[in-house]
């Protein structure tokens, strides 16, 4: 993993993303941040990153989205110019155009590894939109998308919680989680969590699905408790965990086992920083 991107609206938010992304970076041992702003087109006009007008007819908008693109970029170069060092490189770039559209253009182009955006975890207004924003990404991306709260602690990540419902069809999501722990030289617990017993059983299952996923480095374990939820954020307080991890099938939510009203509440929840995969998009690669 070589680049990361990150999404940035210059909020604390999103502030405290870019610093979970350079952390990251450093233990990594190094990679290059792609730091992205973007920003809608007034009334469908096109922008360039320079702040220049492919076509205009002189609104007051365009004026005004003209002298927002300059100041942005401005804010872009001082971002990059203080975080950046220690192995980590920051590029900045600004786009404009519906969100969606930009960040799937973006990461077709430059083909980042990882994206890691921030999040409130909270529910307030502005959460409401981060969160929105969030979700769209997680379902487009190619690649792993990381949230990091503004609550959760700043550490390395030594040991990652893989929630798994033993999807073989979740290979290519897993890849990515397994290039990751690789890369970070953490440790990964598969944990799968039932809400009807045979405990021992499933232990068995989990062991011999991470054998045939080709896993290194790995513990695994089932557990029962009544809300999914509840079991993955408890299994994670108990190992120590400094990520959590869930492999998700895009438009139609999680997997069997985790419901998407589960994956938003782990996101919104956990006290560490959530990795999504989005098993359908992650299989295009």
């Amino acid at each position: 993993m070589e680049r990361i991107l990150v999404l940035t609206d210059f909020s604390d938010i999103a502030k405290h993303g870019l610093e979970g992304a350079v952390r990251l970076a450093q233990q990594m041992g190094g990679a290059e941040i792609l730091l992205l702003n973007t920003e809608p087109s007034p009334q469908g006009r096109e922008f360039s990153a320079t702040g220049d007008i492919y076509y205009t007819d002189n609104h007051e908008e365009d004026r005004f989205m003209v002298a927002l693109i300059r100041k942005n970029k401005q804010r872009l170069q001082e971002l990059s110019a203080a975080y950046e060092g220690n192995g980590v490189r920051i590029t900045p770039y600004i786009e404009v155009g519906p969100m969606q559209e930009v960040v799937d253009a973006f990461m077709n182009k430059h083909k980042p590894d990882l994206i890691v955006m921030g999040t409130s975890g909270e529910n307030t207004f502005e959460e409401y939109f981060v969160g929105n924003h969030t979700e769209q990404v997680i379902r487009i991306a190619k690649v792993p998308v990381i949230t990091v709260k503004v609550t959760d602690r700043t550490t390395d990540i030594r040991n990652i919680v893989l929630a798994t419902d033993m999807n073989d069809k979740a290979h290519n999501g897993l890849r990515h989680i397994k290039v990751l722990a690789d890369r970070l030289r953490a440790h990964l617990h598969l944990v799968y969590v039932t809400k009807s017993g045979k405990i021992q059983q499933r232990r068995s299952d989990v062991e011999t699905y991470a054998r045939n996923q080709g896993l290194a480095n790995y513990t695994i374990e089932a557990i029962e408790d009544s809300d999914i939820e509840d079991g993955i954020k408890r299994y994670a307080a108990k190992v120590g965990a400094d990520l959590i991890a869930v492999i998700t099938h895009g438009r139609n939510g999680l997997s069997a086992m985790l419901s998407h009203s589960v994956a938003e509440d782990v996101i919104r929840e956990a006290s560490v920083p959530v990795l999504t995969v989005n098993m359908n998009e992650a299989a295009k690669l």
